[in-house]
């Protein structure tokens, strides 16, 4: 009996033994789906605290995983290292991030790891020091569909480098160091709708470089060095809806510049150093509905430049140098500025306070727009020497009580008798007012255009211009004379030079 029981006890250790060995095995060894052993490391449930890659993953059992967030360390991994095999323990793998924490620790797209995941839709790596994109970087996929490399140092694209990715919706290259767009770059991206490329030093938009992306709808080139744009720069953007080029170093836009966009609804070009539009600069822009020019060097804008975009009921001017903003300008949009949630903001021009500003408070009268009513109240207007006593005679004696003057303080404009607007979510954070710099001189005599009846606005053939409309200086009539003209002459060429002065003065 001893002998029997001791033959048992042995077989159930044996039994317990190849349990726990099997047990522990399991995290590196499985069938692979042709139906052999194979031997890889779990990515989710990696022990050795030397590996370069360390991967978190919301389950660590194996081929179960679906998001895996990884982190390179320790020197950086070669393209070649057998570690990339070991992802075949998790095929399933739909979202994947790679976070670089060495320098030089991953310099190129891992395509390896790509080809293995078979379900792998977004992929993410920032921090890595990736200089290049070379053609096929994804390898084809059928199945990705957001890839996003922010702050990778990419300077250069090669052709084709996004190519034959059939679900690809969405590519961010934000905050990279790329210079130029290509041709070709981006080729048979039928779904790609969201191209995001700003805090790059994009210089040069090839001619057709967008030409493969007919399915886009939004472009953002914010924060870029961009100086001119053509009507060739955006070949194949026929269904683009929203263009972001913020921030870049524009000097003017030409004619038809944007023409080949024929949907786009949203336009912002703030933050660059525009000074001239030309008259059909917006010509073919048909569908759109906001135009954000903040923050530019514009004057003076021509009366047909809003001709082509009929829709337009959204227009940001704000912080521009603009000394007036006539009716004749706006007609063919005015009517929409009276909808709900339409939007004329020109704060911080340097506006002045005539009658070719009336305009606005017949606007603010018909208009259903609570935040466009907030923009017209807010309003200041700055009053030209030549108006001063007239208008300030005018003011004092007619509506002293509601004037606002507004004085400078710290280098701060402040008004006096500034009106609570309520909630700052009517005006949105990109239509909020902003001060401007002006000489103490006309600081001192800014008043908020609507508190002046549009009966007290001047208009210009009622203001006091004896300098502009002065005659001919004597120097100009001894030289005519000199010329053995008759006294009619003299007196043409003082008709002449009235007529020519006033020209200057209204236009």
């Amino acid at each position: 009996m001893d002998l029997k029981y001791l033959i048992l006890m042995i077989a159930f250790a044996t039994v317990e033994i190849n349990v726990t060995e099997s047990r522990q095995n399991d995290k590196r060894r499985w069938k692979n789906d042709k139906g052999t052993y194979s031997h890889y490391i779990n990515i989710c449930d990696i022990q050795d605290r030397v590996s370069k890659v360390h991967c978190y993953c919301e389950s660590i059992k194996i081929k179960t995983a679906t998001k895996a967030d990884c982190w390179v360390f320790n020197g950086g991994i070669a393209e070649d290292d057998p570690f990339w095999s070991n992802f075949y323990s998790q095929p399933k793998i739909e979202r994947l991030a790679f976070n670089v924490r060495a320098d030089g620790g991953l310099t190129y797209i891992p395509s390896k790891v790509i080809v293995r995941l078979d379900r792998l839709q977004h992929l993410n790596i920032q921090y890595a020091n990736i200089f290049s994109l070379p053609s096929f970087a994804f390898t084809n996929s059928t199945t990705l569909r957001e890839i996003s490399l922010p702050k990778n140092k990419i300077a250069k694209l090669e052709k084709m480098a996004f190519a034959h990715l059939i679900m690809l919706s969405n590519v961010s290259l934000v905050e990279n160091q790329i210079s130029e767009l290509k041709r070709d770059v981006f080729y048979v991206l039928p779904n790609l709708q969201k191209l995001h490329l700003s805090k790059n030093t994009i210089s040069v938009l090839h001619d057709g470089c967008f030409k493969h992306l007919s399915n886009l709808i939004k472009l953002d080139l914010d924060s870029n060095l961009l100086t001119v744009v053509i009507r060739e720069n955006f070949q194949g953007l026929s269904n683009l809806i929203n263009l972001d080029m913020r921030n870049n170093k524009l000097t003017m836009i030409g004619d038809l510049a944007f023409a080949e966009l024929w949907s786009l609804q949203e336009l912002y070009l703030d933050g660059n150093e525009i000074e001239f539009i030309s008259e059909r600069g917006f010509g073919g822009l048909t569908q759109l509905r906001k135009l954000s020019l903040a923050d530019n060097k514009l004057g003076t804008l021509d009366d047909g430049v809003f001709t082509d975009i009929q829709k337009l009921s959204v227009l940001d001017l704000r912080n521009n140098m603009l000394e007036t903003l006539r009716q004749e300008t706006v007609d063919n949009i005015v009517e929409n500025m009276k909808l709900n949630y339409a939007l004329i903001s020109l704060d911080g021009n340097k506006l002045t306070c005539d009658c070719r500003l009336s305009w606005l408070h017949r606007l603010r009268n018909e208009t259903k727009s609570k935040r466009l009513k907030i923009s017209l109240d807010r309003l200041n207007c700055v009053m030209d020497n030549k108006l001063k006593t007239n208008l300030v005679d005018i003011q004092v004696e007619k509506v002293s009580p509601k004037i606002s003057i507004s004085y400078k303080k710290d280098d701060k404009i402040y008004d006096d008798n500034e009106e609570d607007l309520g909630d700052d979510n009517m005006y949105e954070d990109t239509m909020q007012d902003q001060d401007i710099d002006s000489d103490k001189t006309k600081i001192e005599y800014r008043r908020k255009l609507l508190e002046i009846p549009t009966e007290m606005l001047p208009c210009p053939k009622k203001l006091s211009y004896e300098e502009e409309l002065s005659p001919p200086t004597q120097d100009e009539v001894r030289y005519f004379g000199s010329s053995d003209k008759s006294k009619g002459s003299i007196v043409l060429l003082i008709l002449v030079t009235v007529h020519v002065r006033l020209l200057r003065y209204f236009c």
